[in-house]
């Protein structure tokens, strides 16, 4: 019978041998020879090796010949930031899960990954620290010419913030919010809050949770006074023209109109780029709607930082204020910006270019010469780079705040600063033809 030959061929048949599967078994190669076919994540490392971290030593306090437990190394901190920025990760928990998923993650921190805790205050604190950093970075590529300062955008963006519409109140709402949680902060004090099952650190936390709600409701009541009166101003009429509202999780945050249409709680988005190799040379975040009358207050933030003016700027006309102007070509800054309601003067036959019965005579020749081919010519250069910049942090995963607070939100854009600065000289290095000058970082 055949079943009977297979069946005893089956028997006689030794069992076939496989490639052993062991888990378990260390492997030979290091992490640095691993991360052979992924350059950028050494890019990163060599572009940090170049910033000054002193600061961020000063405030270490375990120090050799003392006790205390090691932290993680400002620059390793600093490092896997940069490179989650650039791959769209702004999470401190999805850092953490990709650390122990992502060779290049683990790379960067030589395998010893700090917990999400360690991560999310890294990235949220040391804001002026991390502004003197890049503002030492700016300096550095300045000297290498690859920022020059003769021609800069400065282009403004709305990004959302961490603030949903259901918090956004009327003030006799918030007054009554703060006296309830006032009044829950009270009995906290005078420990008349039952605690029973809860851990001391659990109580702590409580605690500490109602003390920032108070604190935030009576920021948001000082914030919609503020706005009623800026509206009072405005409009010239006691009561405002509408009542103003403010947020109870984020204070600072403001109602704004997108160019979609709609309108949602954000922060204005300030960047000025240098135009030659479309670096970032400073940003910031402001609470204004409208980006009218920023201009000046950008530009004496670069003077400020980098110890000298730019030459010529472009803007588009959001930015136009007779003040700023008239200030800036005083101080022999070039403006290149098209008049208010340009094309629409245009439809309508009027001049846009000539002068305004206010115009003061640096202001009427600015506006004579934004009428010439060669200032057009000139402008259209703004568009391509000035608008690039925030498609790219889009793309990095950018597009809402996930920090609260207007010193919170300046920080975060400052990590975006950086993630484009760092992209764009990876970008340069990898695409440089011989004979172009080395991309360094930052000098120490």
């Amino acid at each position: 019978m055949v079943w009977i030959g297979t069946l005893r061929m089956k028997l006689s048949r030794p069992a076939p041998r496989y490639r052993p599967l062991d888990r378990d078994r260390c492997s030979h190669s290091s992490l640095d020879q691993l991360l052979a076919a992924d350059p950028e994540a050494r890019a990163v490392w060599l572009l940090v090796q170049e910033l000054d971290f002193a600061a961020f030593h000063a405030r270490v306090k375990a120090v050799e010949g003392h006790p205390g437990k090691p932290p993680f190394r400002p620059d390793v901190l600093f490092a896997l930031w940069l490179y989650a920025c650039l791959r769209g990760v702004g999470s401190a928990r999805d850092l953490h899960r990709r650390g122990a998923e992502d060779l290049p993650f683990q790379w960067l921190c030589g395998g010893d990954l700090p917990d999400y805790h360690t991560l999310a205050d890294f990235y949220s604190d040391h804001e002026e620290r991390l502004r003197d950093l890049f503002v030492s970075h700016v300096a550095a590529l300045r000297s290498q010419g690859l920022i020059d300062l003769k021609c800069v955008t400065v282009d403004g963006t709305k990004v959302p913030g961490d603030a949903g519409a259901e918090n956004f109140h009327r003030e006799p709402t918030l007054q009554r919010h703060r006296a309830e949680a006032e009044a829950y902060v009270a009995a906290w004090e005078q420990q008349r809050v039952d605690v029973q099952g809860l851990s001391a650190r659990q109580r702590a936390a409580r605690r500490r949770a109602a003390r920032e709600r108070a604190e935030r409701l009576r920021r948001a009541v000082d914030a919609v006074h503020a706005v009623q009166q800026q509206r009072a101003a405005a409009h010239r009429q006691d009561p405002p023209p509408e009542e103003a509202r403010a947020s109870e999780t984020d204070p600072d945050v403001r109602r704004m109109k997108f160019p979609h249409g709609g309108f949602e709680l954000a922060y204005n988005v300030q960047t000025v780029l240098d135009l030659r190799n479309e670096l970032i040379v400073t940003t910031t975040v402001t609470n204004q709607q409208s980006d009218n009358g920023l201009l000046r207050p950008m530009l004496e933030q670069v003077e400020q930082e980098q110890g000298s003016k730019p030459q010529e700027v472009l803007a588009d006309s959001g930015f136009v204020d007779a003040d700023d102007i008239d200030h800036l070509e005083e101080a022999g800054v070039r403006v290149m910006m098209p008049p208010k309601n340009e094309k629409k003067e245009l439809r309508a036959g009027k001049d846009p270019y000539a002068k305004k019965r206010r115009d003061k005579p640096r202001v009427a020749a600015w506006r004579a010469r934004m009428g010439t081919t060669p200032a057009r010519e000139t402008y259209r250069k703004r568009c391509g780079p000035a608008e690039r910049v925030h498609a790219w942090m889009e793309q990095r995963q950018w597009r809402r705040f996930r920090l609260r607070g207007l010193g919170k939100a300046r920080l975060e854009a400052l990590w975006q600063a950086w993630a484009h600065n760092a992209g764009r000289l990876l970008a340069r290095a990898v695409s440089a033809v011989a004979g172009a000058p080395p991309v360094r970082a930052a000098v120490s």
